[in-house]
Parts: C-alpha cells; sequence; structure tokens
C-alpha cells in the first residue's frame, strides 16, 4: 500500500509537535525560538498571517519537524503490534511510507488511517492505493516489481529506477547542456559528471543496467551535438565524436554502472 499524506507539511499541528520536541529538549530559550520559527506567518501581498498549523515551506529544519511528528505515527504503529496482528510492515523515509502486507491491505489501511486522523493528518485518496507486488509501486525513487527470473524461473523481486527519476536527471542535464552553451568543454564535461555521479552512484546496487545505458546514449548525444555546434560541423558529429573521443574528453562512463575514478596524486591532497 502506498502512502501519501494530503498536504502534509502545512498541517502539522504546532500543539503536538511542541510537546514531541518538549520531551526532549528541556531548554526554556530553545524552546521559545522553536515555536517562534512555527507561528512565523506566511506574507502573501504585503501582509503577515499568523499560522498555527504547519511548519515553514523551505525552511532547512522543516524536515528535521516532519520527521520528529512522524517518527510518533512509527512508535504506535509497533507499540500496537500492528505489524504481527495485521502482517503488515510500515517503511517510512519523511512524509513517505508504504505498507507491505502479507494478508489483506484493507485492515492495514484503515487502521492507519485512524492513526493519522488522531495525530491531525489526511490521507491523500487519490494518491494512497493498494496495489500487488507483481504491479510493481514505487517508493523514494525505486520501482519495486516482483517478476519471475529467466535464469531460475523462480519469483524473484527486481527494483529499477523510477521512471520518474529518470526523467527528472534527464531533464536536470538537458538544463545545463544546451548545444549554445557559453561554457567551455572541460566546464561543459565536469557540470554533466557532477550531476550524474551522485544518481548512479544511488542505483548502482539495483537492476538497473538498462536505465544506465539509456542515460549514457542520453548523456553521450547532448555532449556530441554541443561539440558539433561548438566545431561549426553540420549533422549530428556521429563519425567526427564516436562515444571513444568522448569518453578521451572526460565524460563520464556509466554504460557498466560502474564508474572509474581518477587517483588523485599525493602531492594533490
Amino acid at each position: 500500500m502506498e502512502i501519501d499524506f494530503s498536504s502534509y507539511f502545512t498541517t502539522i499541528p504546532h500543539n503536538n509537535l511542541l510537546t514531541l520536541i518538549g520531551q526532549r529538549v528541556t531548554d526554556g530559550s530553545m524552546l521559545r525560538i522553536i515555536k517562534q520559527s512555527l507561528k512565523v506567518g506566511e506574507l502573501y501581498q504585503g501582509q503577515v498571517t499568523p499560522t498555527s498549523v504547519g511548519v515553514p515551506q523551505g525552511s532547512p529544519i522543516s524536515p528535521l519537524y516532519s520527521n520528529i511528528y512522524l517518527n510518533l505515527l512509527d512508535q504506535l504503529w509497533h507499540k500496537r503490534g500492528y505489524p504481527e496482528k495485521l502482517g503488515a510492515s510500515l517503511d517510512r523515509y519523511a512524509d513517505d511510507a508504504i505498507l507491505v502486507c502479507r494478508k489483506s491491505a484493507y485492515p492495514a489501511l484503515r487502521a492507519f488511517e485512524g492513526l493519522a486522523q488522531r495525530m491531525g493528518l489526511k490521507l491523500n485518496g487519490e494518491k494512497t492505493r493498494i496495489t500487488k507486488l507483481t504491479e510493481g509501486f514505487d517508493f523514494i525513487g525505486f520501482s519495486f516489481v516482483k517478476r519471475r527470473s529467466p535464469n531460475t524461473g523462480k519469483s524473484v523481486i527486481y527494483i529499477f529506477p523510477s521512471k520518474a527519476s529518470q526523467r527528472s536527471i534527464r531533464r536536470r542535464i538537458k538544463y545545463f547542456t544546451k548545444r549554445r552553451a557559453p561554457v567551455a568543454p572541460d566546464k561543459f564535461v565536469a557540470q554533466i559528471n557532477e550531476a550524474v555521479r551522485g544518481w548512479v552512484n544511488y542505483y548502482r546496487h539495483t537492476n538497473a543496467s538498462d536505465a544506465f545505458r539509456k542515460l549514457q546514449r542520453f548523456i553521450n548525444i547532448r555532449f556530441r551535438r554541443y561539440l558539433t555546434f561548438r566545431s561549426k560541423g553540420r549533422g549530428f558529429g556521429w563519425k567526427r565524436f564516436p562515444n571513444k573521443k568522448l569518453y578521451a574528453m572526460g565524460i563520464i562512463y556509466i554504460g557498466s554502472g560502474l564508474i572509474r575514478y581518477e587517483k588523485t596524486p599525493a602531492h594533490a591532497l
């Protein structure tokens, strides 16, 4: 069961959140500062509106506040023995949560929704959905699906980069790799490598070989078109700038899912 909270960050009750923070933070001055940061208000068309619920949008401390509050939900789920009673394990990262159910998911959904309501939260009925593992689901950028292995014939769980994540990294690369980009080739390469390296490392332990090959082809095409335009050449530059030459110029190679790092000389440390 994929769970989605309705406007979570803007509906966290201040009083409940402050009570939870007060269980760990005893310094009165710090608690007053925290309270002020929550009730700072919203500025709209020159008018400041006081807030009694929700955490400041865009604030670096808001993710911490949200995790403090949802940590209570995790504790209640286990304290009531729902993993054993309902056969449903709760997995959560920030406000993204899933329930993996060995039995019917509906009792687990009702129990989870009841806890959320008691905490002043509401589930998004349109995005909260129940699905079978054979149909697949997405969680924190990964796609999980159960399929029959072509090698063993047994049903196994495959993990891939989600389609949304693949679109996101392409948009990010596309943003700064226009063929008319006014940067030198080494700067162009550095921007691509920096953007891609973290994404690949995040997914390198999954079944991501196909996604890596497609991303590699996308990167090479973008770089090749940039070089062709910069040298005032014609066409797409396949003969003038083959893949081997692109890699020699430093473009990242992720076709195998293994990133090769250059060793830093000792004197450069």
